[in-house]
């Protein structure tokens, strides 16, 4: 394809789970291109689910917008609007030598709870991300985030409340308790993995590999912990508001877990009371 010259290995920006995302051009535009591969049905992320769900999101200011697909390929291949050349895992990372400043950080998680509010609620039925990772957020010129992939997302059927699927291969440590254990899915789970991944964006850390070394529970009790003493040594009097909700987050049960509109809330009223410069 020559908008990525021929999908050149040098091109590639994200490779993840099923896919790789490759910076091209486009009627001399610049673009991303998504080329899902061969493994995808296996691992259960549905492109064509990617398109329908990302198509029908691109009208969020927090959703990497989809500009074009093809469908006459074996396998589809989708387009997206150029928004930067960052992904949140890489910018975050402890050893970074420019991390990304405090206030910054929350503006990256009220963004990315805002787009995940949508998906539970602008559809006929609430869709069920179950893929929210920091190497799926993209930041562009501004840091601003965007999610780049729904194609494990899930919907709940027409007079249900929850759904039961089979576990997603490859993302089982972060799975919420009652998906890993019994395949249930409500929107909930979408919030445990946020939690998690709003413990990320303060320590910098990949809490999936603290978690290898750890069972799960401790595991986000060391980082909680670890956050702690970084945020207060910087003298950030509204972290105690940000541990409560991140362990409000990761409830072990499911029902204590405020929805992503009440995460969405909170994150934006501790924003407001924010009083350190960085």
């Amino acid at each position: 394809m020559r908008a990525t010259n021929d999908y050149d290995a040098r091109q590639i920006f994200v490779e993840d789970v099923g896919y790789k995302l490759y910076k091209g051009f486009l009627k001399d535009r610049p673009s991303l291109v998504k080329k899902y591969n061969s493994e995808w049905s296996f691992l259960r992320r549905n492109p064509y689910t990617d398109i329908a769900i990302g198509s029908q999101m691109s009208v969020h200011k927090n959703v990497l917008k989809v500009i074009g697909c093809c469908l006459e390929t074996e396998l589809p291949i989708i387009v997206y609007e150029f928004a930067g050349s960052k992904i949140l895992c890489t910018c975050i990372s402890a050893t970074n030598d420019e991390p990304l400043p405090r206030k910054c950080r929350l503006k990256i998680a009220i963004g990315i709870a805002s787009a995940v509010a949508y998906l539970h609620t602008a559809f006929s039925r609430p869709v069920i991300h179950r893929d929210i990772i920091c190497s799926n957020i993209l930041l562009d010129q501004n840091n601003v985030p965007k999610l780049i992939d729904f194609g494990l997302c899930i919907s709940i059927p027409e007079g249900q409340t929850h759904v039961i699927d089979d576990l997603t291969v490859g993302r089982t440590l972060n799975l919420a308790p009652e998906y890993k254990d019994r395949g249930y899915l409500t929107e909930k789970v979408d919030v445990y993995q946020f939690g998690l991944l709003l413990i990320e964006l303060s320590s910098g850390q990949d809490i999936v590999s603290l978690c290898c070394e750890h069972n799960i529970s401790l595991g986000i009790e060391i980082h909680i912990d670890a956050v702690h003493n970084r945020i207060r040594n910087e003298g950030i009097d509204q972290f105690q508001d940000f541990k409560t909700l991140i362990r409000k987050c990761t409830s072990f049960e499911e029902e204590d877990r405020p929805t992503m509109i009440e995460v969405a809330k909170e994150l934006r009223r501790i924003d407001q009371s924010f009083t350190s410069p960085s």
